[in-house]
């Protein structure tokens, strides 16, 4: 692949990581501009483990995909209470933001290692790992594979502690309607 395309596609990446910040923030307009980087056929692939897994094929599923993120934002949920005597804890979500470590050029594929960081609105939460592959068609996004660790680990200023499995699950969900 030229370096020039090379180049191109790095920054339609950078691009894409930019409006993802921009979505969950909840930046009006972020859901048309992530859509418009999409080749019509294109398909958006989470391969992580169940619960966050899913396909979503063509521009209009992954118009819907970025749509429900944009409406995750702040999101109501019952997490377990660790003391079961205490009952349910309601929740929204806080905090979900991605730092890209790496990006790696292979065999005309941009792949993008990352560390996500979710929390609720009260401080508890974790970060997980994943990477972004990135593959291209005439200068627009043709697939996008997220692959999610399944272990979350302790997150700066977030408390894990009381998160049960399912809490953890819950807020991947919530956070990883989009990645």
């Amino acid at each position: 692949m030229p370096v020039e395309q090379v180049q191109k596609n790095d920054e339609l990446v950078r691009t894409y990581f930019n409006y993802i910040k921009d979505l969950r923030s909840g930046k009006e307009g972020s859901v048309e501009k992530l859509v418009s980087l999409w080749d019509e056929d294109g398909t958006f692939e989470f391969a992580g483990s169940p619960p966050v897994t899913g396909t979503f094929q063509g521009r209009n599923a992954i118009h819907t995909l970025y749509k429900n993120r944009f409406h995750a934002s702040g999101m109501k949920m019952t997490l377990e209470a660790s003391d079961k005597s205490k009952g349910d804890r309601e929740a929204a979500l806080g905090v979900v933001d991605t730092e890209v470590h790496r990006t790696k050029v292979m065999d005309g594929k941009i792949i993008a290692g990352w560390t996500t960081v979710i929390g609720t609105q009260d401080g508890r939460g974790f970060q997980v790992s994943g990477s972004h592959t990135f593959q291209f068609k005439d200068g627009k996004l043709s697939h996008v594979k997220v692959v999610v660790s399944p272990r979350p680990d302790t997150a700066k200023n977030l408390r894990m502690e009381g998160l049960s499995v399912d809490d953890i699950g819950r807020l991947a969900l919530a956070a990883w309607p989009v990645v």
